[in-house]
């Protein structure tokens, strides 16, 4: 498992994904959150797979500043714990884009003790589509990272895409070339 673009398996086997899976190795294996496989966030990105990248990104960045660097970390990997697909059904009424940032705060206050660093970074990671901006320096950081990520997401699913297609397009010239 890696988070997109990154070079380093997610695992014990280097300082920094080391580092990084201390701060989530009660919650990265929870139910709740495994459940996330089953819906998709960007284009053929899970929901898991967005919220490990998002926090992966926030560790990262958060290095380089002076932040409860666990909350960030944390707060970031459950920003998007809403456990229904946004485009078809949704359990509260309203717009959706201010609606799953509290759904995503009730389901992490099931799972886990939410600190107000990690409050903040999941009611406020939808700024500035959201209705308010993050208070804290970590929610700010996941908020950014959450942008970073969903484009980064589309780019590597595009240029995946293109890439098959491209390569589809060299092989049957061989096969015709060929014959």
């Amino acid at each position: 498992m890696k988070a997109v673009f990154s070079t380093l398996p997610i695992n014990d086997s280097h300082p920094i994904t080391q580092d990084f899976l201390n701060h989530i190795e009660d919650l990265i294996d929870h139910p709740t959150v495994l459940n996330l496989h089953n819906y998709s966030q960007h284009l053929n990105t899970s929901r898991y797979q967005h919220s490990l990248n998002v926090a992966y990104y926030a560790h990262l960045i958060s290095r380089y500043f002076n932040v409860n660097h666990r909350d960030c970390v944390r707060g970031a990997l459950l920003h998007d714990l809403f456990l229904y697909d946004w485009r078809t059904e949704q359990t509260t009424p309203g717009n959706h884009v201010h609606v799953h940032p509290r759904e995503a705060l009730k389901n992490a206050k099931m799972i886990t003790t939410v600190t107000p660093i990690m409050e903040d970074t999941i009611v406020n990671h939808m700024w500035p589509l959201g209705q308010s901006k993050p208070q804290t320096k970590e929610a700010w950081i996941v908020q950014a990272s959450d942008k970073l990520c969903a484009v980064m997401e589309v780019i590597h699913q595009v240029k995946v895409k293109s890439f098959h297609h491209n390569l589809a397009g060299v092989m049957l010239g061989l096969i015709l070339f060929l014959r």
